[in-house]
């Protein structure tokens, strides 16, 4: 596969949920985004984390209104609580690479392996406690890791996000991020003499995602973005076929040991 799309929804304010009391955005949050990362660390019958870097950058382009995910749906949750007053103030549920290495022949044998995970929220204005829960057999959530983050601390990284190489293309704008769903397309293993591709298989991809329902009747909920930053090699890796490329996001086949799985 020489060139490929990486599809994200990265801010989902979610277009019905159900009715439950939402903190206040103002009172716990500004409008700008933290980035938490951590390492997720375990095997198939244990886990933990630990917190690597901080960020905090640019604005918060999710809801302002529709906080706490009322969908119970994921493997995992990130849980934020303000510390001062212990209440819930943001959660959201996924699922992750972790996740399914812990069903894997390895993982069962006991060998512990690390993964860089992130936490996107809302740059908060006071002390919160970040807290990460796994769902269990019986689907009750139980946490697996908690810290404290202070959001005054100077370790935090605060440098300008921009890059000279990166160029954003948007397909389709209906609107502000804090009222739509935005979707990004990251480029991967395009070389800077294929940006034209990239902005043909931009227009190819947004063309297919709504010709779709429910898409199609909600195509004014959404944002589209492409984000291009050059490689310089086309593709991606494929190591069961000696095929190794530099490109922007490293991805490569045989993840977890599948020929068809890439990350």
């Amino acid at each position: 596969m020489k060139h490929l799309l990486f599809f994200f929804i990265l801010i989902l304010p979610c277009l019905i949920y159900a009715q439950k009391e939402q903190p206040m955005f103002d009172e716990y949050f500004f409008d700008q985004t933290m980035r938490i990362d951590y390492f997720h660390i375990g095997d198939a019958d244990s886990e933990t984390a630990t917190l690597d870097q901080l960020y905090v950058y640019g604005i918060w382009a999710g809801s302002l209104t529709n906080l706490i995910d009322s969908f119970n749906q994921g493997r995992y949750y990130h849980k934020i609580y303000d510390a001062a007053s212990g209440e819930l103030i943001y959660s959201k549920g996924f699922d992750s690479y972790f996740g399914e290495y812990q069903t894997s022949a390895p993982a069962a044998k006991g060998i512990k392996r690390s993964f860089h995970e992130s936490a996107i929220i809302p740059a908060p204005r006071a002390k919160i406690r970040f807290v990460l829960e796994r769902r269990d057999k019986q689907q009750q959530l139980h946490e697996v890791f908690s810290a404290e983050i202070d959001p005054a601390d100077v370790m935090i990284i605060r440098e300008p996000v921009n890059d000279p190489q990166v160029k954003v293309f948007h397909p389709l704008q209906n609107g502000d991020p804090h009222k739509k769903v935005d979707v990004v397309i990251l480029g991967e293993g395009y070389t800077a003499a294929e940006e034209a591709k990239f902005e043909q298989d931009l227009a190819h991809f947004t063309g297919a995602f709504f010709r779709e329902e429910p898409y199609r009747s909600r195509r004014t909920d959404f944002n589209i973005y492409g984000v291009f930053k050059p490689s310089a090699q086309s593709g991606v890796d494929e190591p069961r076929h000696g095929s190794f490329k530099r490109t922007v996001l490293n991805a490569t086949f045989n993840s977890l040991g599948s020929e068809r799985y890439l990350l």
